[in-house]
C-alpha cells in the first residue's frame, strides 16, 4: 500500500512536468488523461480496501502517521480524482477549440497542462495529510496553482479575478492558521482534566478532544469556519467565487466547484469533529447552520440576478455548499449522511453545467445568457445534457441531489426545526425556478420565431455539437447521478455510514 500511495502522489507531478517539457499537444493530453485514470483507479483501491472495515474502523497509515487515509479522506480523494478524470477528458475538446479560436497560445496551452496536473495533485494530497499545519500549507498551494489556471486566457478580467482570488483566499487562510494555532494552544492549557495535548495531528486531537480548553476551541472554530469558509465559498466570504469561476477555463471551473470546495469543507468538518468532542456538538452545529442558511440565501439571490452562464453556476455552488454545511450543522445520522451524499451529488452535477457552459462559449462566443438562444437547434446533444444536468443540480427526482436534500430536510423535521425546514423548502423552490427559467430561455428561446441562430458576432450558426470529448464528460456524471437517485448500493451506504460515525462519534 505504501508504494501505491507514493505512486498516487507522483503520477500527476510527472504527467504535468512531462506535458510542459515535451511541448507536444497530443502527448500533453494523453499524459494528463492517463494520469487521471491512474489516480482514479488508486482512489477506488483505497475505497475498496477500507470498505472491508465496519463502522468508522479502518485506516491506511504511512510515514509515522504523517499520511493517514480513513474512510472520510478516501471519500474526498475519490471525488477529487473523479473530477480530475472528467476535466482531463473535457480539456481535450476545450483546449483544442481555445487554440483554434486563438484565445489560447501554444505557450499557454502547455502551461495549462502543467498546472492542471499540479492543481489536481495538491487537492489529492490535502485530505490524506494528518497534520493541520501541513494541510493548510497544501491548501495554500491549491490557491497558487489554481490562480494561474484562472489566467490561462490572459485578459484584463481574468487577471483581476485571479488577483481577487489570491487576496481574499490568502486572507482567509491566515485566519484559519490563527484558528489552528488556537486549537494547538487549547491542548496546552489545563482543561478540566489537567492533561496536555501537544499535537497538530487530526487523529491525536480528535482522540483527546475532551481535554482541550473549551473557550479557546470556541474561538478557534469560528476562525476556522471564516478562514476555510473563504476557500469553500461560504457567504459572506464568497466574493472571489463568481469572478474566478467565470474567467477560468471550464474544466478548471468544474475542478474549483466540484473538487476544491470539497477539499476545503473537509478541513472544516475535521475541526468540527474536534470542536464537538470538546464543547459538545451544539456549538459547532449552530455555527454551521448559520453559515449554511446565509450561504444558501446569498447564492440564490446571486442566481436570480445573474446574466452570465458561468457566474450563474458559481452562485449555484455557493448555494450548494450552504446546503451541505446546513446538513452537517443539523447533525444526526440523516443530516450528516445527507450532507456527505450531497457532496457527491454536487460533484456529479456541477461539472455537467460548467462543461456545457464551455461548449456554449465556444459556439456562441459569449457567456451572456441573453445572447444565447436556441441551443436545442444548434447543439441538440449539448442541450439535452445541459438541461438534464440542471434538473439533477436543482434536485429534481430521480437524482442524487434529491436524496441528499431530502435527508437534510428530514433531519430538520426530526429535530423539530420547522423554521429551518420551511426556509429551506422556500429557498430550494426559488433556486429550482430561477435556474430552470434562465436555462429555458437559452435552450428553447428563439428570436421572433426565427430558427436561424446567430452568435454574438452575428454569424449564423450551423447545427452540430463538438464531438465525443465534449459530450462524454457530461454524460458520465449525468448517468451516475440519476443512478444514485434511483438506488444507493449497499457498500456505498455502509461506507458513508462509517464516515458519519467518524464525524459525529
Amino acid at each position: 500500500m505504501k508504494i501505491l500511495i507514493i505512486l498516487f502522489l507522483f503520477i500527476p507531478f510527472i504527467a504535468g512536468l512531462c506535458s510542459f517539457v515535451l511541448k507536444n499537444k497530443r502527448a500533453a493530453e494523453a499524459l494528463t488523461f492517463i494520469s487521471s485514470i491512474i489516480s482514479l483507479s488508486i482512489s477506488v483501491v483505497f475505497l475498496i480496501y477500507l470498505m472491508g472495515e465496519k463502522g468508522s474502523a479502518g485506516v491506511i497509515s504511512i510515514f509515522n502517521n504523517a499520511v493517514v487515509i480513513d474512510k472520510f479522506s478516501a471519500y474526498i480523494v475519490l471525488l477529487v480524482a473523479l473530477i480530475y478524470f472528467l476535466s482531463s477528458m473535457y480539456s481535450i475538446s476545450y483546449m483544442k477549440l481555445a487554440v483554434k479560436n486563438e484565445s489560447v497560445t501554444a505557450g499557454e496551452f502547455f502551461r495549462y497542462y502543467l498546472l492542471i496536473n499540479l492543481f489536481a495533485l495538491t487537492m489529492l494530497v490535502a485530505p490524506i495529510l494528518n497534520n493541520m499545519a501541513l494541510y493548510l500549507i497544501d491548501i495554500e498551494l491549491t490557491t497558487i496553482t489554481s490562480s494561474f489556471l484562472v489566467i490561462t486566457e490572459i485578459t484584463e478580467k481574468s487577471i483581476e479575478a485571479a488577483w481577487k482570488y489570491i487576496v481574499v483566499v490568502s486572507s482567509g487562510i491566515s485566519l484559519a492558521l490563527l484558528g489552528t494555532v488556537l486549537f494547538y494552544l487549547s491542548g496546552n492549557l489545563h482543561g478540566i482534566y489537567g492533561l496536555h495535548v501537544s499535537s497538530l495531528d487530526w487523529t491525536v486531537l480528535s482522540a483527546h478532544s475532551a481535554y482541550l480548553n473549551k473557550n479557546l476551541v470556541k474561538i478557534a472554530f469560528i476562525l476556522i469556519v471564516i478562514g476555510l469558509g473563504t476557500k469553500v465559498g461560504l457567504a459572506p466570504m464568497h466574493t472571489w467565487v463568481p469572478d474566478a469561476y467565470s474567467e477560468a477555463p471550464s474544466p478548471v471551473s468544474a475542478m474549483l466547484a466540484a473538487s476544491l470546495e470539497n477539499v476545503a469543507l473537509y478541513g472544516i468538518i475535521r475541526y468540527f469533529n474536534i470542536a464537538g468532542g470538546s464543547t459538545g456538538f451544539n456549538y459547532p452545529e449552530t455555527v454551521l447552520v448559520a453559515a449554511g442558511i446565509f450561504s444558501i440565501f446569498v447564492g440564490i439571490m446571486g442566481i436570480i440576478n445573474q446574466n452570465s452562464t458561468k457566474r450563474l453556476f458559481a452562485y449555484s455552488s455557493i448555494e450548494q455548499m450552504g446546503i451541505i454545511s446546513l446538513g452537517f450543522g443539523l447533525g444526526g445520522v440523516f443530516g450528516t449522511f445527507g450532507a456527505l451524499f450531497q457532496m457527491l451529488a454536487h460533484s456529479l452535477s456541477k461539472p455537467i453545467m460548467f462543461y456545457g457552459s464551455g461548449n456554449l462559449l465556444h459556439k456562441y462566443k459569449t457567456k451572456e445568457i441573453k445572447n444565447i438562444k436556441g441551443v436545442i437547434y444548434t447543439m441538440p446533444k449539448t442541450a439535452f445534457l445541459y438541461i438534464a444536468g440542471a434538473l439533477t443540480l436543482v434536485g429534481a427526482p430521480p437524482s442524487a441531489a434529491f436524496i441528499g436534500e431530502f435527508l437534510i430536510l428530514l433531519e430538520s423535521f426530526k429535530k423539530s426545526d420547522y423554521f429551518i425546514s420551511a426556509l429551506l423548502i422556500i429557498l430550494l423552490i426559488a433556486a429550482f425556478i430561477a435556474i430552470l427559467a434562465k436555462l429555458n430561455s437559452m435552450i428553447f428561446g428563439v428570436s421572433d420565431g426565427n430558427t436561424k441562430i446567430y452568435d454574438v458576432n452575428n454569424v449564423q450558426l450551423k447545427t452540430g455539437d463538438f464531438g465525443a470529448a465534449s459530450l462524454v464528460p457530461m454524460a458520465i456524471p449525468l448517468i451516475l447521478t440519476i443512478f444514485l437517485g434511483l438506488y444507493i448500493p449497499s457498500p456505498l451506504k455502509s461506507f458513508l455510514d462509517g464516515i458519519v460515525h467518524i464525524i459525529i462519534k
